[in-house]
């Protein structure tokens, strides 16, 4: 029997709702009468240097008839936003137009509303994070990251770590955690979300450099599939969206959604740029559409590097995740990770 919502989820992904909304208003050339002053780019209709500038402007529109608001989308950007959440496995996403930047400070404002407010985080985090708590006023408990034994670099904190630091401050309105860390190592989060939740706090997760996560089985798995309630992704960093292209994502009963949405209006532009944001309707569906294939070319080419690396300069080792281990006993074929 022929499914219809099979073939509907098929074309959905294939949509770019606000992409394809700012095509429309560029191929029908209307005349503008309000901002930007650029006036769909007319405004370097004389300077043959600015061509390629002059085409962008074409895209870059306000909060006009057709093309939704950021702040309280209806239409375009409001269905953008819920292909993304199905894209990233989030019950609720939003488009960032200041980067993981602007996310941070938001999800910091909203779990730590009240002045003296106490959040528990890692050592080696964002100074966007380091921002959000000057910004709420909130107090600190900074927890001891843990070693990698092969490297020595700094991980995030263990759960165990996590769940002797809420015995000692059971006033902790939530737990921050950056994963992966600057360095591209993650771990699974599970065991953290478990902890948090038992006592009745959130997770949120800076998840800057690891959008592309959960998208294809070799990649590690994503912090909302691990239980975190709140993450935010730089788009821009490990997908393809313009710099400065971000999303929030939140899942579970654990966060004020409405607070949220006020602390997103607050630290964000009230005039985002829609060039932006199309690129990170672009983004989602670059890796929504084909889904895990989407990463077919990029693991040949990690793996063709790993074996060149190998063959030409042995004397450099290759930091990887621990394998996991087979029924014999042995370590697995190394993953694409």
């Amino acid at each position: 029997m022929f499914d219809d919502r099979a073939t509907h989820e098929i074309h959905s992904k294939e949509k770019a709702p606000l992409w394809e909304a700012l095509l429309k208003y560029r191929d029908e050339r209307k005349r503008s009468f309000h901002v930007p002053g650029h006036k769909n780019g007319e405004a370097y209709s004389g300077d043959a240097a600015a061509q390629p500038f002059r085409e962008m402007m074409a895209l870059d529109v306000t909060e006009i008839t057709g093309m939704d608001d950021l702040h309280h989308p209806e239409g375009v950007i409001q269905e953008a936003q819920q292909l993304a959440a199905d894209c990233f496995g989030a019950e609720e996403s939003f488009f960032l137009v200041g980067g993981s930047t602007s996310g941070n400070l938001a999800m910091i404002l909203t779990v730590c509303c009240q002045q003296g407010d106490l959040l528990l985080l890692q050592r080696n985090v964002h100074k966007s994070v380091l921002n959000g708590l000057m910004l709420s006023g909130a107090k600190a408990v900074f927890m001891e990251s843990e070693q990698d034994s092969t490297s020595g670099l700094a991980v995030a904190p263990s759960p165990e770590t996590v769940a002797v630091a809420l015995a000692a401050h059971p006033e902790a309105k939530g737990v921050l955690v950056t994963m992966p860390n600057y360095y591209g190592m993650g771990s699974d989060l599970t065991g953290m979300a478990q902890i948090c939740h038992a006592h009745g706090i959130p997770l949120l997760v800076d998840e800057a450099h690891g959008a592309h996560y959960g998208l294809h089985p070799d990649l590690p798995a994503h912090a909302l599939s691990c239980g975190a309630d709140i993450v935010v992704q730089s788009t821009h960093k490990m997908l393809a969206a313009m710099t400065m292209g971000a999303m929030l994502h939140v899942q579970g009963p654990r966060i004020d959604r409405a607070l949220l949405r006020g602390r997103l209006a607050m630290v964000q532009s009230s005039s985002p740029s829609y060039p932006l944001m199309g690129s990170l309707d672009l983004a989602r569906r670059l890796v929504h559409a084909p889904g895990a294939s989407a990463f077919t070319a990029g693991f040949a080419a990690v793996n063709t590097f790993k074996r060149g690396l190998a063959q030409r300069l042995p004397r450099l080792g290759l930091l990887q995740p621990p394998q996991p281990r087979t029924a014999a006993g042995g370590a697995a074929a190394p993953g694409g990770q």
